[in-house]
């Protein structure tokens, strides 16, 4: 189990570090020491999906570079497989369409080495937060037919069983609930999950539904929860889902 030792973060979360290169893995092994984290590293591809697929963890920072594959692929294979964890793409080039590509992979954030020691902190210690919400949170459970979410802690009743949902993936659905019935355009929901500051794609959206979908939708082939109104956006309809 791993051991934080700042008291401003409260929550224990097993922490991966996936790469391939020795230097970025020393650097955030070092950065994550400071946070009083004990975490483990993997080298090689392989390694790094049998670790990360195997729900020991709720963090994993994945270097894009690693023998045997890419950090994208193992973004896809975590997120195919329906567990919810914290996945953070690791770069050592400032390269725009890489991050962008990671997000639509479904990275929860996406970093540049060299980052300042202080931000890459910040980061991982506000996904530390979010993925193990203090005890006085109380519950605000969404029903959705047979499956729920709740909108405090993103613990979820999903098509594939129960899970954490990541930071924006809960950030859209509680701006789906918000705006029930109302058609949401694809800058509304990249503003509700993202930020006016971030750049995501369309297609980034389009992959965050059909991940939505697949948890919730009765038939994720036919949704009826999560609706497409083509051309202009999507349109959440609780009403409508048995």
């Amino acid at each position: 189990m791993t051991r934080l030792l700042r008291s401003d973060v409260t929550s224990v979360v097993p922490t991966l570090i996936a790469s391939g290169d020795a230097f970025t893995a020393s650097v955030l092994q070092r950065e994550l020491g400071l946070l009083g984290l004990e975490v483990r590293s993997t080298t090689t591809f392989p390694e790094a999906k049998a670790a990360v697929t195997s729900g020991a963890y709720g963090v994993a920072l994945v270097d894009v570079a690693m023998p045997g594959g890419d950090g994208f692929e193992l973004i896809r294979a975590v997120r195919s497989s329906g567990l919810s964890m914290a996945l953070v793409l690791v770069s050592a080039r400032n390269d725009v369409a890489a991050r962008v590509h990671g997000l639509d992979c479904g990275a929860d954030d996406c970093v540049t080495l060299p980052m300042h020691g202080d931000e890459l902190r910040a980061r991982v210690k506000a996904l530390l937060r979010r993925q193990t919400p203090g005890p006085v949170m109380r519950s605000e459970r969404v029903t959705l037919g047979a499956r729920w979410f709740d909108r405090t802690t993103g613990v979820a009743q999903t098509n594939v069983g129960q899970v954490v949902l990541s930071k924006r993936e809960l950030l859209l659905m509680r701006r789906f609930v918000e705006r029930e019935g109302e058609l949401l355009t694809r800058n509304d929901l990249l503003d509700a999950a993202w930020g006016l500051e971030a750049c995501p794609t369309d297609r980034t959206i389009d992959n965050f539904i059909v991940r939505l979908r697949r948890y919730f939708e009765p038939n994720p082939a036919e949704p009826t929860l999560l609706v497409t109104v083509r051309g202009r956006g999507y349109c959440f309809q609780r009403l409508l889902a048995p």
